[in-house]
């Protein structure tokens, strides 16, 4: 997949200490084109419907971490936006992960958000707020992972549906609704 001429992405470098340290790179409401194949059915990817959303990065993380993070593409309002959040993780070090991808232009959240949830029922709706941001997630779908092997565990609730808010940048109030992502709570040890 190749970012179009213009489009912003967010990076992040996240220090824990002089030798444990995280880097990402989030690209959010990325074109994406072609099909998808599960099993033997085929599904094409209607252009300008159809959005990607890539993580990747490197680095040392600490032995036990919690995360949130969360992201969501889709048009709304004429516009393409593009939802990227993040939090636990970066808590105490001075960086966020966290901002809004309006027309492929990025508008940074400095902020450290609030991420409102219920460990009990992860298909109730998640709302992240701060900096601006106002955003709710109502999950269509839970996806659980659990494993635990003692000194090795990992326990993911990766929730998919969709994200409707406003942000205010200081210079307009955006709105959105019917974004398509997913927002998770993921407990590591490693």
């Amino acid at each position: 997949m190749q970012c179009p001429d213009g489009h912003d992405c967010l990076a992040v470098v996240v220090p824990w200490s002089d030798t444990r340290f995280q880097y990402t790179v989030k690209d959010v409401a990325l074109p994406a084109t072609g099909s998808l194949t599960i099993g033997d059915v085929v599904h094409r990817l209607p252009a300008g419907r159809s959005w990607a959303v890539l993580d990747h990065g490197r680095g040392r993380w600490p032995y036990d971490v919690t995360w949130n993070w969360g992201a969501g593409s889709g048009c709304s309002n004429n516009r393409v936006i593009g939802l990227q959040v993040g939090g636990k993780w970066t808590v105490g070090t001075g960086m966020t992960e966290n901002g809004i991808v309006v027309d492929g232009r990025l508008h940074k959240i400095g902020a450290e958000l609030s991420w409102q949830y219920s460990t009990n029922d992860f298909r109730a709706p998640w709302r992240v707020s701060g900096g601006g941001l106002e955003a709710e997630l109502r999950p269509f779908h839970d996806k659980v992972t659990r494993t635990n092997l003692g000194v090795l565990s990992s326990a993911t609730d990766q929730c998919f549906g969709t994200w409707s808010g406003t942000y205010d940048t200081g210079a307009e109030q955006i709105e959105f609704s019917g974004l398509t992502g997913f927002a998770e709570h993921v407990h590591n040890r490693w």
